[in-house]
Parts: structure tokens; sequence; C-alpha cells
């Protein structure tokens, strides 16, 4: 039978030096039921990385060894879109912008509340269980569950997205959003409408978090298409996906 996404078991690596914190964070986890391994340095778990696949990072950035961010970059390098969670000290808008510009689902700053913690990692499950290809009929799905606005087909069960005929690797929280918007073309959503359907919280501070997001969706389509612009900004409103005429 297959589980529910709130209470599916992930294979989390946690990422921490501190021994206090990485404890009650580890028991946070495992009382949600997932699986937590641990390092405390960057190079332990890049190695630890290489062994077997993780569902989820949750990464802390001042690391004995560096920034535990380069973990975040090295990994979308490669091309490998896993999620990864930032819980760090480092609390400047700056800091988080490079967290979330480098393609990280979510950043949490320290001090944190453990119920808004154990949420956000519920949350971007959540995202990477709709996202991920776990089903025959998903395997099967063919172009007739394609959203096809001109050169842009989106392929809701196979996370797949194309434009000109070239695939574009998307995060799990990125495919979401997109899909979100295109589902009804020409709405205009609002950051906190946003943020209260693609990651299922309503405080606003993390509207820098919606912003970084439709950024990096706009990059990577214009990696493929530079003439049209399919998320607009409508200002002092919010956003909107405009289909190509």
């Amino acid at each position: 039978m297959e589980r529910q996404a709130d209470n599916a078991v992930a294979n989390i690596l946690l990422v921490e030096d501190d021994d206090d914190l990485a404890e009650l964070v580890q028991i946070h986890l495992k009382f949600q039921g997932h699986r937590v391994s641990r390092a405390t340095t960057v190079a332990e778990a890049k190695a630890q990385y290489r062994q077997q696949p993780f569902d989820l990072l949750v990464l802390d950035r001042g690391l004995p060894d560096g920034d535990g961010l380069d973990i975040c970059h090295a990994l979308r390098q490669q091309q490998d879109w896993s999620p990864v969670l930032i819980l760090t000290a480092q609390d400047a808008e700056m800091d988080k912008v490079e967290g979330l510009e480098a393609g990280v689902d979510d950043y949490i700053t320290k001090p944190f509340s453990v119920l808004e913690f154990q949420a956000r990692v519920r949350n971007v499950l959540r995202r990477l269980k709709q996202s991920t290809d776990t089903t025959v009929e998903k395997e099967t799905a063919s172009a007739t569950d394609a959203m096809t606005f001109g050169a842009l087909k989106i392929l809701p069960e196979l996370h797949q997205v194309s434009l000109n005929n070239h695939e574009i690797t998307l995060t799990a929280t990125e495919f979401t959003l997109l899909q979100f918007l295109a589902s009804r073309p020409g709405r205009v959503y609002s950051k906190d409408e946003l943020l209260d359907y693609v990651w299922h919280t309503h405080h606003s501070g993390y509207h820098h978090t919606v912003c970084s997001t439709i950024n990096r969706l706009r990059r990577k389509l214009s990696l493929s298409d530079s003439q049209h612009h399919f998320i607009q900004t409508v200002w002092g409103v919010g956003y909107k996906f405009q289909p190509q005429q």
C-alpha cells in the first residue's frame, strides 16, 4: 500500500556540527518517522552522499571545513535536484537570497520553531512526492496528459518540461510552481497566494522565497527561449503565466 505524503518515510542527511542541535533535530525527524544520517563537515557529507541517495538534505552553512551551501552547489552542477533545506544561524537577507539562488528548496534560520521546522520538512517532502514518478500510470503517461503552450510542453505525470524540444530540468518546487501557474493562464496570483498553494505556508516573511523561485524559473526558460517570458510580473499584485500568442 502506498503511504500518504505526510506519513512517508524519508532517508534524510543532516549536516550539522553542533552536537546538541543535531540531537534535537534528529529526535524530531525520527519522531516524524524518518531515517536520519548525520555528517559534521562538507567533506563527510559529500562522501556519504556518494555512497547512497537521500530524499532530503538538511544543511548548516557554518561548518568546520566550509559553507554547507557548497554541497548544494555541487549537486546542482551535477544536475542533481534532490531537495535541500538550509538550517543556519546566517540570517541576513543576502544570505537567504544566496541560498535560494543556489537552488535550495527552503531556508530556515536559527533559533527556529520545532513545529515550523517539522512543517517545512513535510512540505518539501510532499512536493518531492508529487513530482516523483512512482506509479505505472506515470510511466505510461502519454502526450494527451501534456499541458501545451506553443513551444512549451509540461507533462505533469512525468515531471517533465520541454521548450523548443529542449528538456528543462526543474526542482520539485520549481515544477510545482510552474504547473500551478500554467493551470490557469492569465490568472494573477499574489505572493501570499503562491505561498499558500505551492509552499503550504501563510508566513509573509518568506516572500523572498517566491521571488527567488520565480527568477530561477525565468532563467531556465530563457535558456531555451529568449523571445517570450511565460511568467510575468503584474506590479503591485503578483505573477501570472502568459502563454505564447
